[in-house]
Protein backbone atom coordinates (compact mmCIF):
# COMPACT_ATOMS: atom_id res chain seq x y z
CA UNK A 1 0.00 0.00 0.00
CA UNK A 2 1.58 3.60 -1.03
CA UNK A 3 0.46 6.42 0.89
CA UNK A 4 -1.22 9.06 -1.29
CA UNK A 5 -0.42 13.01 -1.03
CA UNK A 6 -4.18 13.75 0.19
CA UNK A 7 -3.65 10.91 3.31
CA UNK A 8 0.06 11.52 3.98
CA UNK A 9 -1.70 15.33 4.60
CA UNK A 10 -4.47 13.67 7.22
CA UNK A 11 -1.95 11.56 8.60
CA UNK A 12 0.61 14.20 9.40
CA UNK A 13 -2.13 16.35 10.73
CA UNK A 14 -3.51 13.66 13.20
CA UNK A 15 -0.08 12.93 14.24
CA UNK A 16 0.91 16.82 15.07
CA UNK A 17 1.52 17.97 18.78
CA UNK A 18 -1.00 20.90 17.41
CA UNK A 19 -4.13 18.37 16.83
CA UNK A 20 -6.23 18.99 20.01
CA UNK A 21 -5.18 15.56 21.47
CA UNK A 22 -4.36 17.45 24.45
CA UNK A 23 -1.59 15.45 24.88
CA UNK A 24 0.87 18.19 26.21
CA UNK A 25 -0.86 17.61 29.88
CA UNK A 26 0.03 13.92 29.84
CA UNK A 27 3.75 12.65 30.93
CA UNK A 28 2.81 9.36 31.21
CA UNK A 29 4.14 9.39 34.77
CA UNK A 30 7.91 10.56 33.66
CA UNK A 31 6.72 13.70 35.94
CA UNK A 32 7.24 10.91 39.08
CA UNK A 33 10.59 10.06 38.05
CA UNK A 34 12.11 13.23 36.75
CA UNK A 35 11.21 14.50 40.19
CA UNK A 36 12.77 11.54 41.86
CA UNK A 37 15.78 11.87 40.50
CA UNK A 38 15.52 8.62 38.30
CA UNK A 39 15.76 11.16 35.10
CA UNK A 40 17.95 13.39 35.30
CA UNK A 41 19.44 14.35 31.86
CA UNK A 42 19.66 13.78 28.53
CA UNK A 43 20.83 10.32 28.24
CA UNK A 44 18.65 9.01 30.86
CA UNK A 45 15.44 10.80 29.15
CA UNK A 46 16.59 8.73 26.09
CA UNK A 47 17.05 5.60 27.89
CA UNK A 48 13.59 5.90 29.55
CA UNK A 49 11.58 6.17 26.27
CA UNK A 50 13.79 3.52 24.57
CA UNK A 51 12.50 1.35 27.24
CA UNK A 52 8.91 2.41 26.59
CA UNK A 53 9.17 2.40 22.83
CA UNK A 54 11.09 -1.11 22.97
CA UNK A 55 9.46 -2.99 25.73
CA UNK A 56 7.22 -1.81 27.52
CA UNK A 57 3.45 0.80 27.03
CA UNK A 58 4.75 2.28 23.93
CA UNK A 59 5.04 -1.36 22.45
CA UNK A 60 2.23 -2.62 23.42
CA UNK A 61 0.28 0.30 22.14
CA UNK A 62 2.50 -0.01 18.89
CA UNK A 63 1.14 -3.86 18.09
CA UNK A 64 -2.68 -2.16 19.28
CA UNK A 65 -2.42 0.33 16.54
CA UNK A 66 -0.99 -2.01 14.04
CA UNK A 67 -3.67 -4.70 14.85
CA UNK A 68 -6.34 -1.81 13.86
CA UNK A 69 -5.40 -2.92 10.32
CA UNK A 70 -6.28 -6.57 11.27
CA UNK A 71 -8.76 -7.46 14.23
CA UNK A 72 -12.05 -5.99 14.94
CA UNK A 73 -11.53 -2.63 16.59
CA UNK A 74 -14.07 -3.32 19.94
CA UNK A 75 -12.15 -5.93 20.99
CA UNK A 76 -8.70 -4.54 20.64
CA UNK A 77 -10.43 -1.29 22.82
CA UNK A 78 -11.43 -3.64 25.94
CA UNK A 79 -7.81 -5.46 25.63
CA UNK A 80 -5.84 -2.45 25.49
CA UNK A 81 -8.16 -0.57 28.39
CA UNK A 82 -7.58 -3.56 30.43
CA UNK A 83 -3.68 -3.17 29.52
CA UNK A 84 -3.58 0.28 31.31
CA UNK A 85 -1.35 -0.55 34.34
CA UNK A 86 -2.81 1.80 36.73
CA UNK A 87 -5.57 4.65 37.10
CA UNK A 88 -3.66 7.49 35.76
CA UNK A 89 -2.51 5.64 32.45
CA UNK A 90 -6.17 4.32 32.10
CA UNK A 91 -7.02 8.25 32.21
CA UNK A 92 -4.17 9.13 29.57
CA UNK A 93 -5.25 6.84 27.44
CA UNK A 94 -9.52 6.63 27.35
CA UNK A 95 -8.92 11.05 27.90
CA UNK A 96 -6.37 11.21 24.42
CA UNK A 97 -8.47 8.61 22.33
CA UNK A 98 -11.86 11.00 23.47
CA UNK A 99 -9.89 13.72 21.82
CA UNK A 100 -8.92 12.51 19.45
CA UNK A 101 -12.06 10.47 17.96
CA UNK A 102 -13.60 14.11 18.43
CA UNK A 103 -11.12 16.56 16.44
CA UNK A 104 -10.80 13.96 13.66
CA UNK A 105 -14.30 13.66 12.97
CA UNK A 106 -14.31 16.83 11.35
CA UNK A 107 -12.27 14.97 8.90
CA UNK A 108 -14.24 11.63 8.67
CA UNK A 109 -16.25 9.75 10.44
CA UNK A 110 -15.18 8.35 13.56
CA UNK A 111 -14.30 4.28 13.14
CA UNK A 112 -15.28 2.90 16.38
CA UNK A 113 -18.31 4.14 18.31
CA UNK A 114 -17.58 3.44 21.89
CA UNK A 115 -18.46 5.37 24.99
CA UNK A 116 -14.91 4.36 26.15
CA UNK A 117 -12.13 4.38 23.55
CA UNK A 118 -7.95 3.70 24.02
CA UNK A 119 -5.80 6.51 22.13
CA UNK A 120 -4.12 3.71 20.15
CA UNK A 121 -7.32 2.06 19.01
CA UNK A 122 -9.05 5.49 18.37
CA UNK A 123 -6.01 6.58 16.23
CA UNK A 124 -4.68 3.17 14.70
CA UNK A 125 -8.62 2.56 13.85
CA UNK A 126 -9.15 5.78 11.92
CA UNK A 127 -5.75 6.11 10.11
CA UNK A 128 -6.90 1.79 8.82
CA UNK A 129 -10.69 3.57 7.63
CA UNK A 130 -8.67 6.16 5.65
CA UNK A 131 -6.58 3.68 4.11
CA UNK A 132 -3.30 5.15 5.22
CA UNK A 133 -0.09 3.00 5.11
CA UNK A 134 0.13 0.85 8.35
CA UNK A 135 3.91 1.52 8.39
CA UNK A 136 3.43 5.05 7.70
CA UNK A 137 1.28 5.77 10.38
CA UNK A 138 3.14 3.74 13.32
CA UNK A 139 5.94 5.63 12.27
CA UNK A 140 3.82 8.83 12.58
CA UNK A 141 2.36 7.74 16.12
CA UNK A 142 5.41 6.71 17.50
CA UNK A 143 7.30 9.70 16.49
CA UNK A 144 4.57 11.36 18.27
CA UNK A 145 4.71 9.57 21.61
CA UNK A 146 8.40 9.80 21.89
CA UNK A 147 8.30 13.92 21.07
CA UNK A 148 5.43 13.91 23.52
CA UNK A 149 7.51 12.62 26.66
CA UNK A 150 10.71 14.37 25.34
CA UNK A 151 8.62 17.64 25.74
CA UNK A 152 7.78 17.05 29.19
CA UNK A 153 11.61 16.33 29.87
CA UNK A 154 12.64 19.60 28.16
CA UNK A 155 10.11 21.80 30.43
CA UNK A 156 10.64 19.50 34.01
CA UNK A 157 14.37 18.39 33.83
CA UNK A 158 15.29 20.69 32.28
CA UNK A 159 17.09 19.50 29.44
CA UNK A 160 16.86 22.45 27.03
CA UNK A 161 15.17 22.66 23.76
CA UNK A 162 18.97 21.42 21.79
CA UNK A 163 19.28 18.41 23.92
CA UNK A 164 15.53 17.69 23.25
CA UNK A 165 15.79 17.54 19.72
CA UNK A 166 19.38 15.64 20.03
CA UNK A 167 17.06 12.95 21.85
CA UNK A 168 14.83 12.87 19.29
CA UNK A 169 17.48 12.59 16.69
CA UNK A 170 18.87 9.39 18.55
CA UNK A 171 15.34 7.71 19.35
CA UNK A 172 15.37 7.38 15.42
CA UNK A 173 16.69 4.28 14.59
CA UNK A 174 14.36 2.87 17.90
CA UNK A 175 11.75 4.12 16.60
CA UNK A 176 12.14 2.93 13.10
CA UNK A 177 12.88 -0.59 14.14
CA UNK A 178 10.03 -0.75 16.43
CA UNK A 179 7.69 0.37 14.14
CA UNK A 180 8.82 -2.41 11.96
CA UNK A 181 8.60 -5.06 14.72
CA UNK A 182 5.02 -3.97 15.51
CA UNK A 183 3.85 -4.10 12.06
CA UNK A 184 4.78 -7.65 11.84
CA UNK A 185 3.57 -8.56 15.07
CA UNK A 186 0.60 -9.97 16.31
CA UNK A 187 -1.73 -9.94 19.60
CA UNK A 188 0.52 -13.32 20.91
CA UNK A 189 3.78 -10.59 21.06
CA UNK A 190 1.97 -8.24 23.42
CA UNK A 191 3.99 -7.73 27.09
CA UNK A 192 5.63 -5.45 29.11
CA UNK A 193 9.07 -5.66 31.56
CA UNK A 194 9.12 -1.89 32.62
CA UNK A 195 8.02 -1.87 35.69
CA UNK A 196 9.65 1.26 36.85
CA UNK A 197 7.66 3.07 34.40
CA UNK A 198 4.82 1.56 35.87
CA UNK A 199 5.38 2.67 39.21
CA UNK A 200 5.92 6.19 38.54
CA UNK A 201 2.83 6.21 37.10
CA UNK A 202 1.22 5.02 40.27
CA UNK A 203 3.74 6.74 42.18
CA UNK A 204 2.42 10.10 40.21
CA UNK A 205 -1.45 9.53 41.51
CA UNK A 206 0.27 10.81 44.77
CA UNK A 207 2.72 13.16 43.91
CA UNK A 208 1.88 16.19 45.85
CA UNK A 209 3.03 19.23 43.32
CA UNK A 210 2.56 18.12 39.70
CA UNK A 211 2.57 19.82 36.56
CA UNK A 212 0.60 16.96 34.60
CA UNK A 213 -2.22 15.48 34.96
CA UNK A 214 -0.32 11.62 34.99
Amino acid sequence: MTTEPRQLLLLLTWMSPAFPTGAFAYSHGLEWAIDSGTVADAASVKGWITDLLTAGSGWNDAVLFAQCWEEDASSLNELALALATSRERHLETSQLGRAFRIAAGVFAAPALDEDEIAYPIAAGSACAAMGIDRRDALLAYLQGFAATLTSVAVRLVPIGQTAGLEVLRDLAPVIARTAERAAAATLADLGAITLLADIAAMKHETQRSRVFRT
